[in-house]
């Protein structure tokens, strides 16, 4: 599975990727991640799901990417560009006239969970919020790598990237949207990250490099002396990051191993 222990001496960690975006039907998890979670004495996650759901952050997260002036979305996108963002938001009855006061990248994320939803995916429904859900009821100490501040500024850093870019890229990932959810789902439980990585990943780094840049690389960055930090401690953690973090070369994986951690996949034990 997407899940490894890294170790360096005696200390070790859990490290698990994960999917933020699940069906009912993708339940139960892989029995690696519910033995770690029950092994760990401490549970760590991106933030705090508890901040980043509530409505507060979602008028703040909202209130970052608005047009202010007058602007619109319209006027920042080419033409032809508009027209097709207008059929396809004609066909698949998305608000437009509503949420063209917004800048690009949250109308994107807007379609792509909008269209996740109509499949019966939900973000209240992924590997964390179970975890974090699960640690609540049985009053496990949860830890964050950052603040829902931190993650705010992280994603309003992206406002102004170049629209047609973000509205290009977002039409084309809807029309393949159905295949990438089904083949990241497999990779993710089969633990085939590079696999993951090109189906999930490999757009984004080719087509919006900043959004790649900003809401992973960067973020691994600021990350890594934290993971680092828990080695120090005697309890056991288990670290739960979206899978898209452990992959490739700038992947938490790869960075921890050229720190001298070991890294092996997680193996079942009776």
């Amino acid at each position: 599975t997407s899940l490894y222990e890294i170790s360096k001496g005696d200390q070790k960690i859990y490290l698990g990727g994960t999917i933020h975006v699940l069906r009912d039907s993708d339940y139960p998890l892989p029995a690696e991640f519910e033995q770690a979670y029950e092994k760990a004495q401490i549970l760590v996650l991106e933030t705090d799901p508890k901040k980043s759901n509530s409505p507060e952050f979602g008028q703040q997260f909202a209130q970052a990417f608005m047009y202010s002036g007058g602007k619109n979305l319209e006027q920042d996108l080419q033409p032809t560009l508009w027209k097709e963002l207008q059929s396809y938001a004609d066909k698949n009855q998305f608000p437009l006239d509503q949420m063209s006061m917004f800048k690009a990248v949250f109308v994107s994320l807007t379609m792509s969970i909008t269209e996740m939803e109509k499949r019966g995916y939900g973000l209240g429904q992924g590997v964390d919020m179970y975890f974090f859900q699960k640690a609540n009821r049985a009053k496990k100490p949860v830890q964050k790598l950052e603040s829902a501040k931190e993650m705010l500024e992280h994603m309003s850093s992206l406002a102004d990237l170049d629209a047609n870019q973000v509205i290009k890229s977002a039409l084309q990932d809807m029309k393949k949207m159905d295949s990438a959810l089904v083949a990241a789902l497999e990779y993710w439980r089969a633990g085939k990250l590079e696999q993951l990585d090109q189906a999930m990943a490999q757009d984004m780094r080719r087509d919006t490099p900043d959004v790649y840049q900003r809401l992973l690389i960067d973020r691994n960055q600021m990350w890594l002396p934290k993971i680092e930090r828990l080695f120090t401690t005697p309890e056991i953690e288990l670290v739960l990051v979206g899978a898209l973090h452990l992959s490739e070369k700038e992947g938490l994986l790869a960075q921890l191993k050229a720190r001298g951690y070991k890294i092996k996949s997680y193996q079942l034990t009776k």
